[in-house]
């Protein structure tokens, strides 16, 4: 009866699907750290609190067509009819920053999936691997194994408090 329970667990588990038994080389890490975190010193300060994330005007389409044609007027007629103090670099800088930050984040959004889908399989499988593991402890526990009564006792820990029988809904009696 055990082993049925054991085998029964097992094939539910699919163990013989395991898409990610691998490590990151600690160089490639590594790297990409150092690379993280230079290009983070690098970025210009800024911050902002909740409230100007609220109000602070964002780049849609209709924003961007508009700043290119501010460039462009400013290129001709610019220095003609503003002020000194109002300069084509400054717009222009704040411009070309916005793209490049676009950019770098494009590339760090497909990164971030990508790192959320790895993370999320990696932790499926290793509880899942875990789970099985566990499910032969318990198997061999309950069936005398002084070996394994140990680290089901250790594992078990895990589960204390949930399951068991649950409480009548009110709303289902005399269903």
């Amino acid at each position: 009866m055990e082993l049925l329970i054991i085998k029964n667990h097992l094939a539910m588990a699919n163990l013989s699907e395991n898409r990610l038994n691998v490590v990151l080389d600690p160089a490639v890490l590594t790297t990409a750290l150092t690379a993280l975190n230079d290009f983070m010193a690098a970025l210009p300060e800024g911050a902002l609190n909740d409230d100007q994330r609220r109000r602070y005007t964002g780049m849609d389409v209709d924003n961007r067509v508009f700043v290119e044609i501010v460039l462009n007027v400013l290129r001709g007629s610019g220095a003609s009819v503003l002020p000194a103090t109002f300069q084509l670099n400054t717009l222009q800088n704040d411009y070309d920053l916005f793209e490049q930050i676009q950019t770098v984040s494009e590339r760090t959004k497909a990164l971030q999936r990508k790192l959320d889908d790895l993370a999320r399989i990696a932790a499926h499988e290793a509880y899942t691997y875990a789970l099985a593991i566990y499910t032969i402890y318990e198997a061999m526990s309950k069936a005398g194994s002084e070996d394994a009564r140990a680290g089901y006792e250790l594992m078990r820990e895990r589960f204390t408090g949930q399951g068991g029988s649950r409480q009548p809904d009110p709303s289902e009696e005399g269903m």
